[in-house]
């Protein structure tokens, strides 16, 4: 048995392009086993939408709670939200629903108590813990 593997060993090193065959079918097999993992796990993605006209709703009406809370000033928002494996419409992203944090800009940034403030409002509006949220200074 030992001499017929060798045989067929020999055969297939004669073959022209044999190690780039090999290469491309064992790159193959990787990526087929990497995306079946990861269809298994239901592995979570982040998604952002930068559609103005969708994320005006929500990140709208943050923009102007924040903004209307004394030492904030004018801010901006971003809110990323995660989903599982299946498609979802992204106009739905504009609920608190899914959302994965939160990070807010803002000219009273620098400010402990402002930054306070904003932790607060943001947990309470948008039903996230205070870990998710990342308050900066504006420039």
């Amino acid at each position: 048995m030992n001499a017929k593997l060798k045989d067929i060993v020999e055969k297939c090193r004669k073959i022209k392009g044999f190690e780039i065959i090999c290469a491309l079918v064992i790159a193959v097999v990787a990526i087929c086993v990497y995306f079946s993992v990861n269809a298994m796990t239901g592995k979570t993605k982040t998604t952002t939408s930068t559609n103005p006209q969708k994320q005006d709703g929500l990140v709208g009406e943050v923009k102007s709670i924040l903004s209307s809370i004394e030492g904030v000033g004018e801010c901006e928002v971003l809110i990323t939200y995660k989903y599982g494996t299946e498609e979802i419409d992204v106009g739905s992203l504009n609920s608190t629903d899914n959302i994965q944090g939160v990070v807010v800009v803002a000219q009273g940034g620098q400010d402990i108590y402002t930054r306070i403030k904003i932790t607060n409002a943001l947990c309470t509006l948008l039903k996230i813990e205070a870990n998710n949220i990342q308050i900066f200074e504006m420039k």
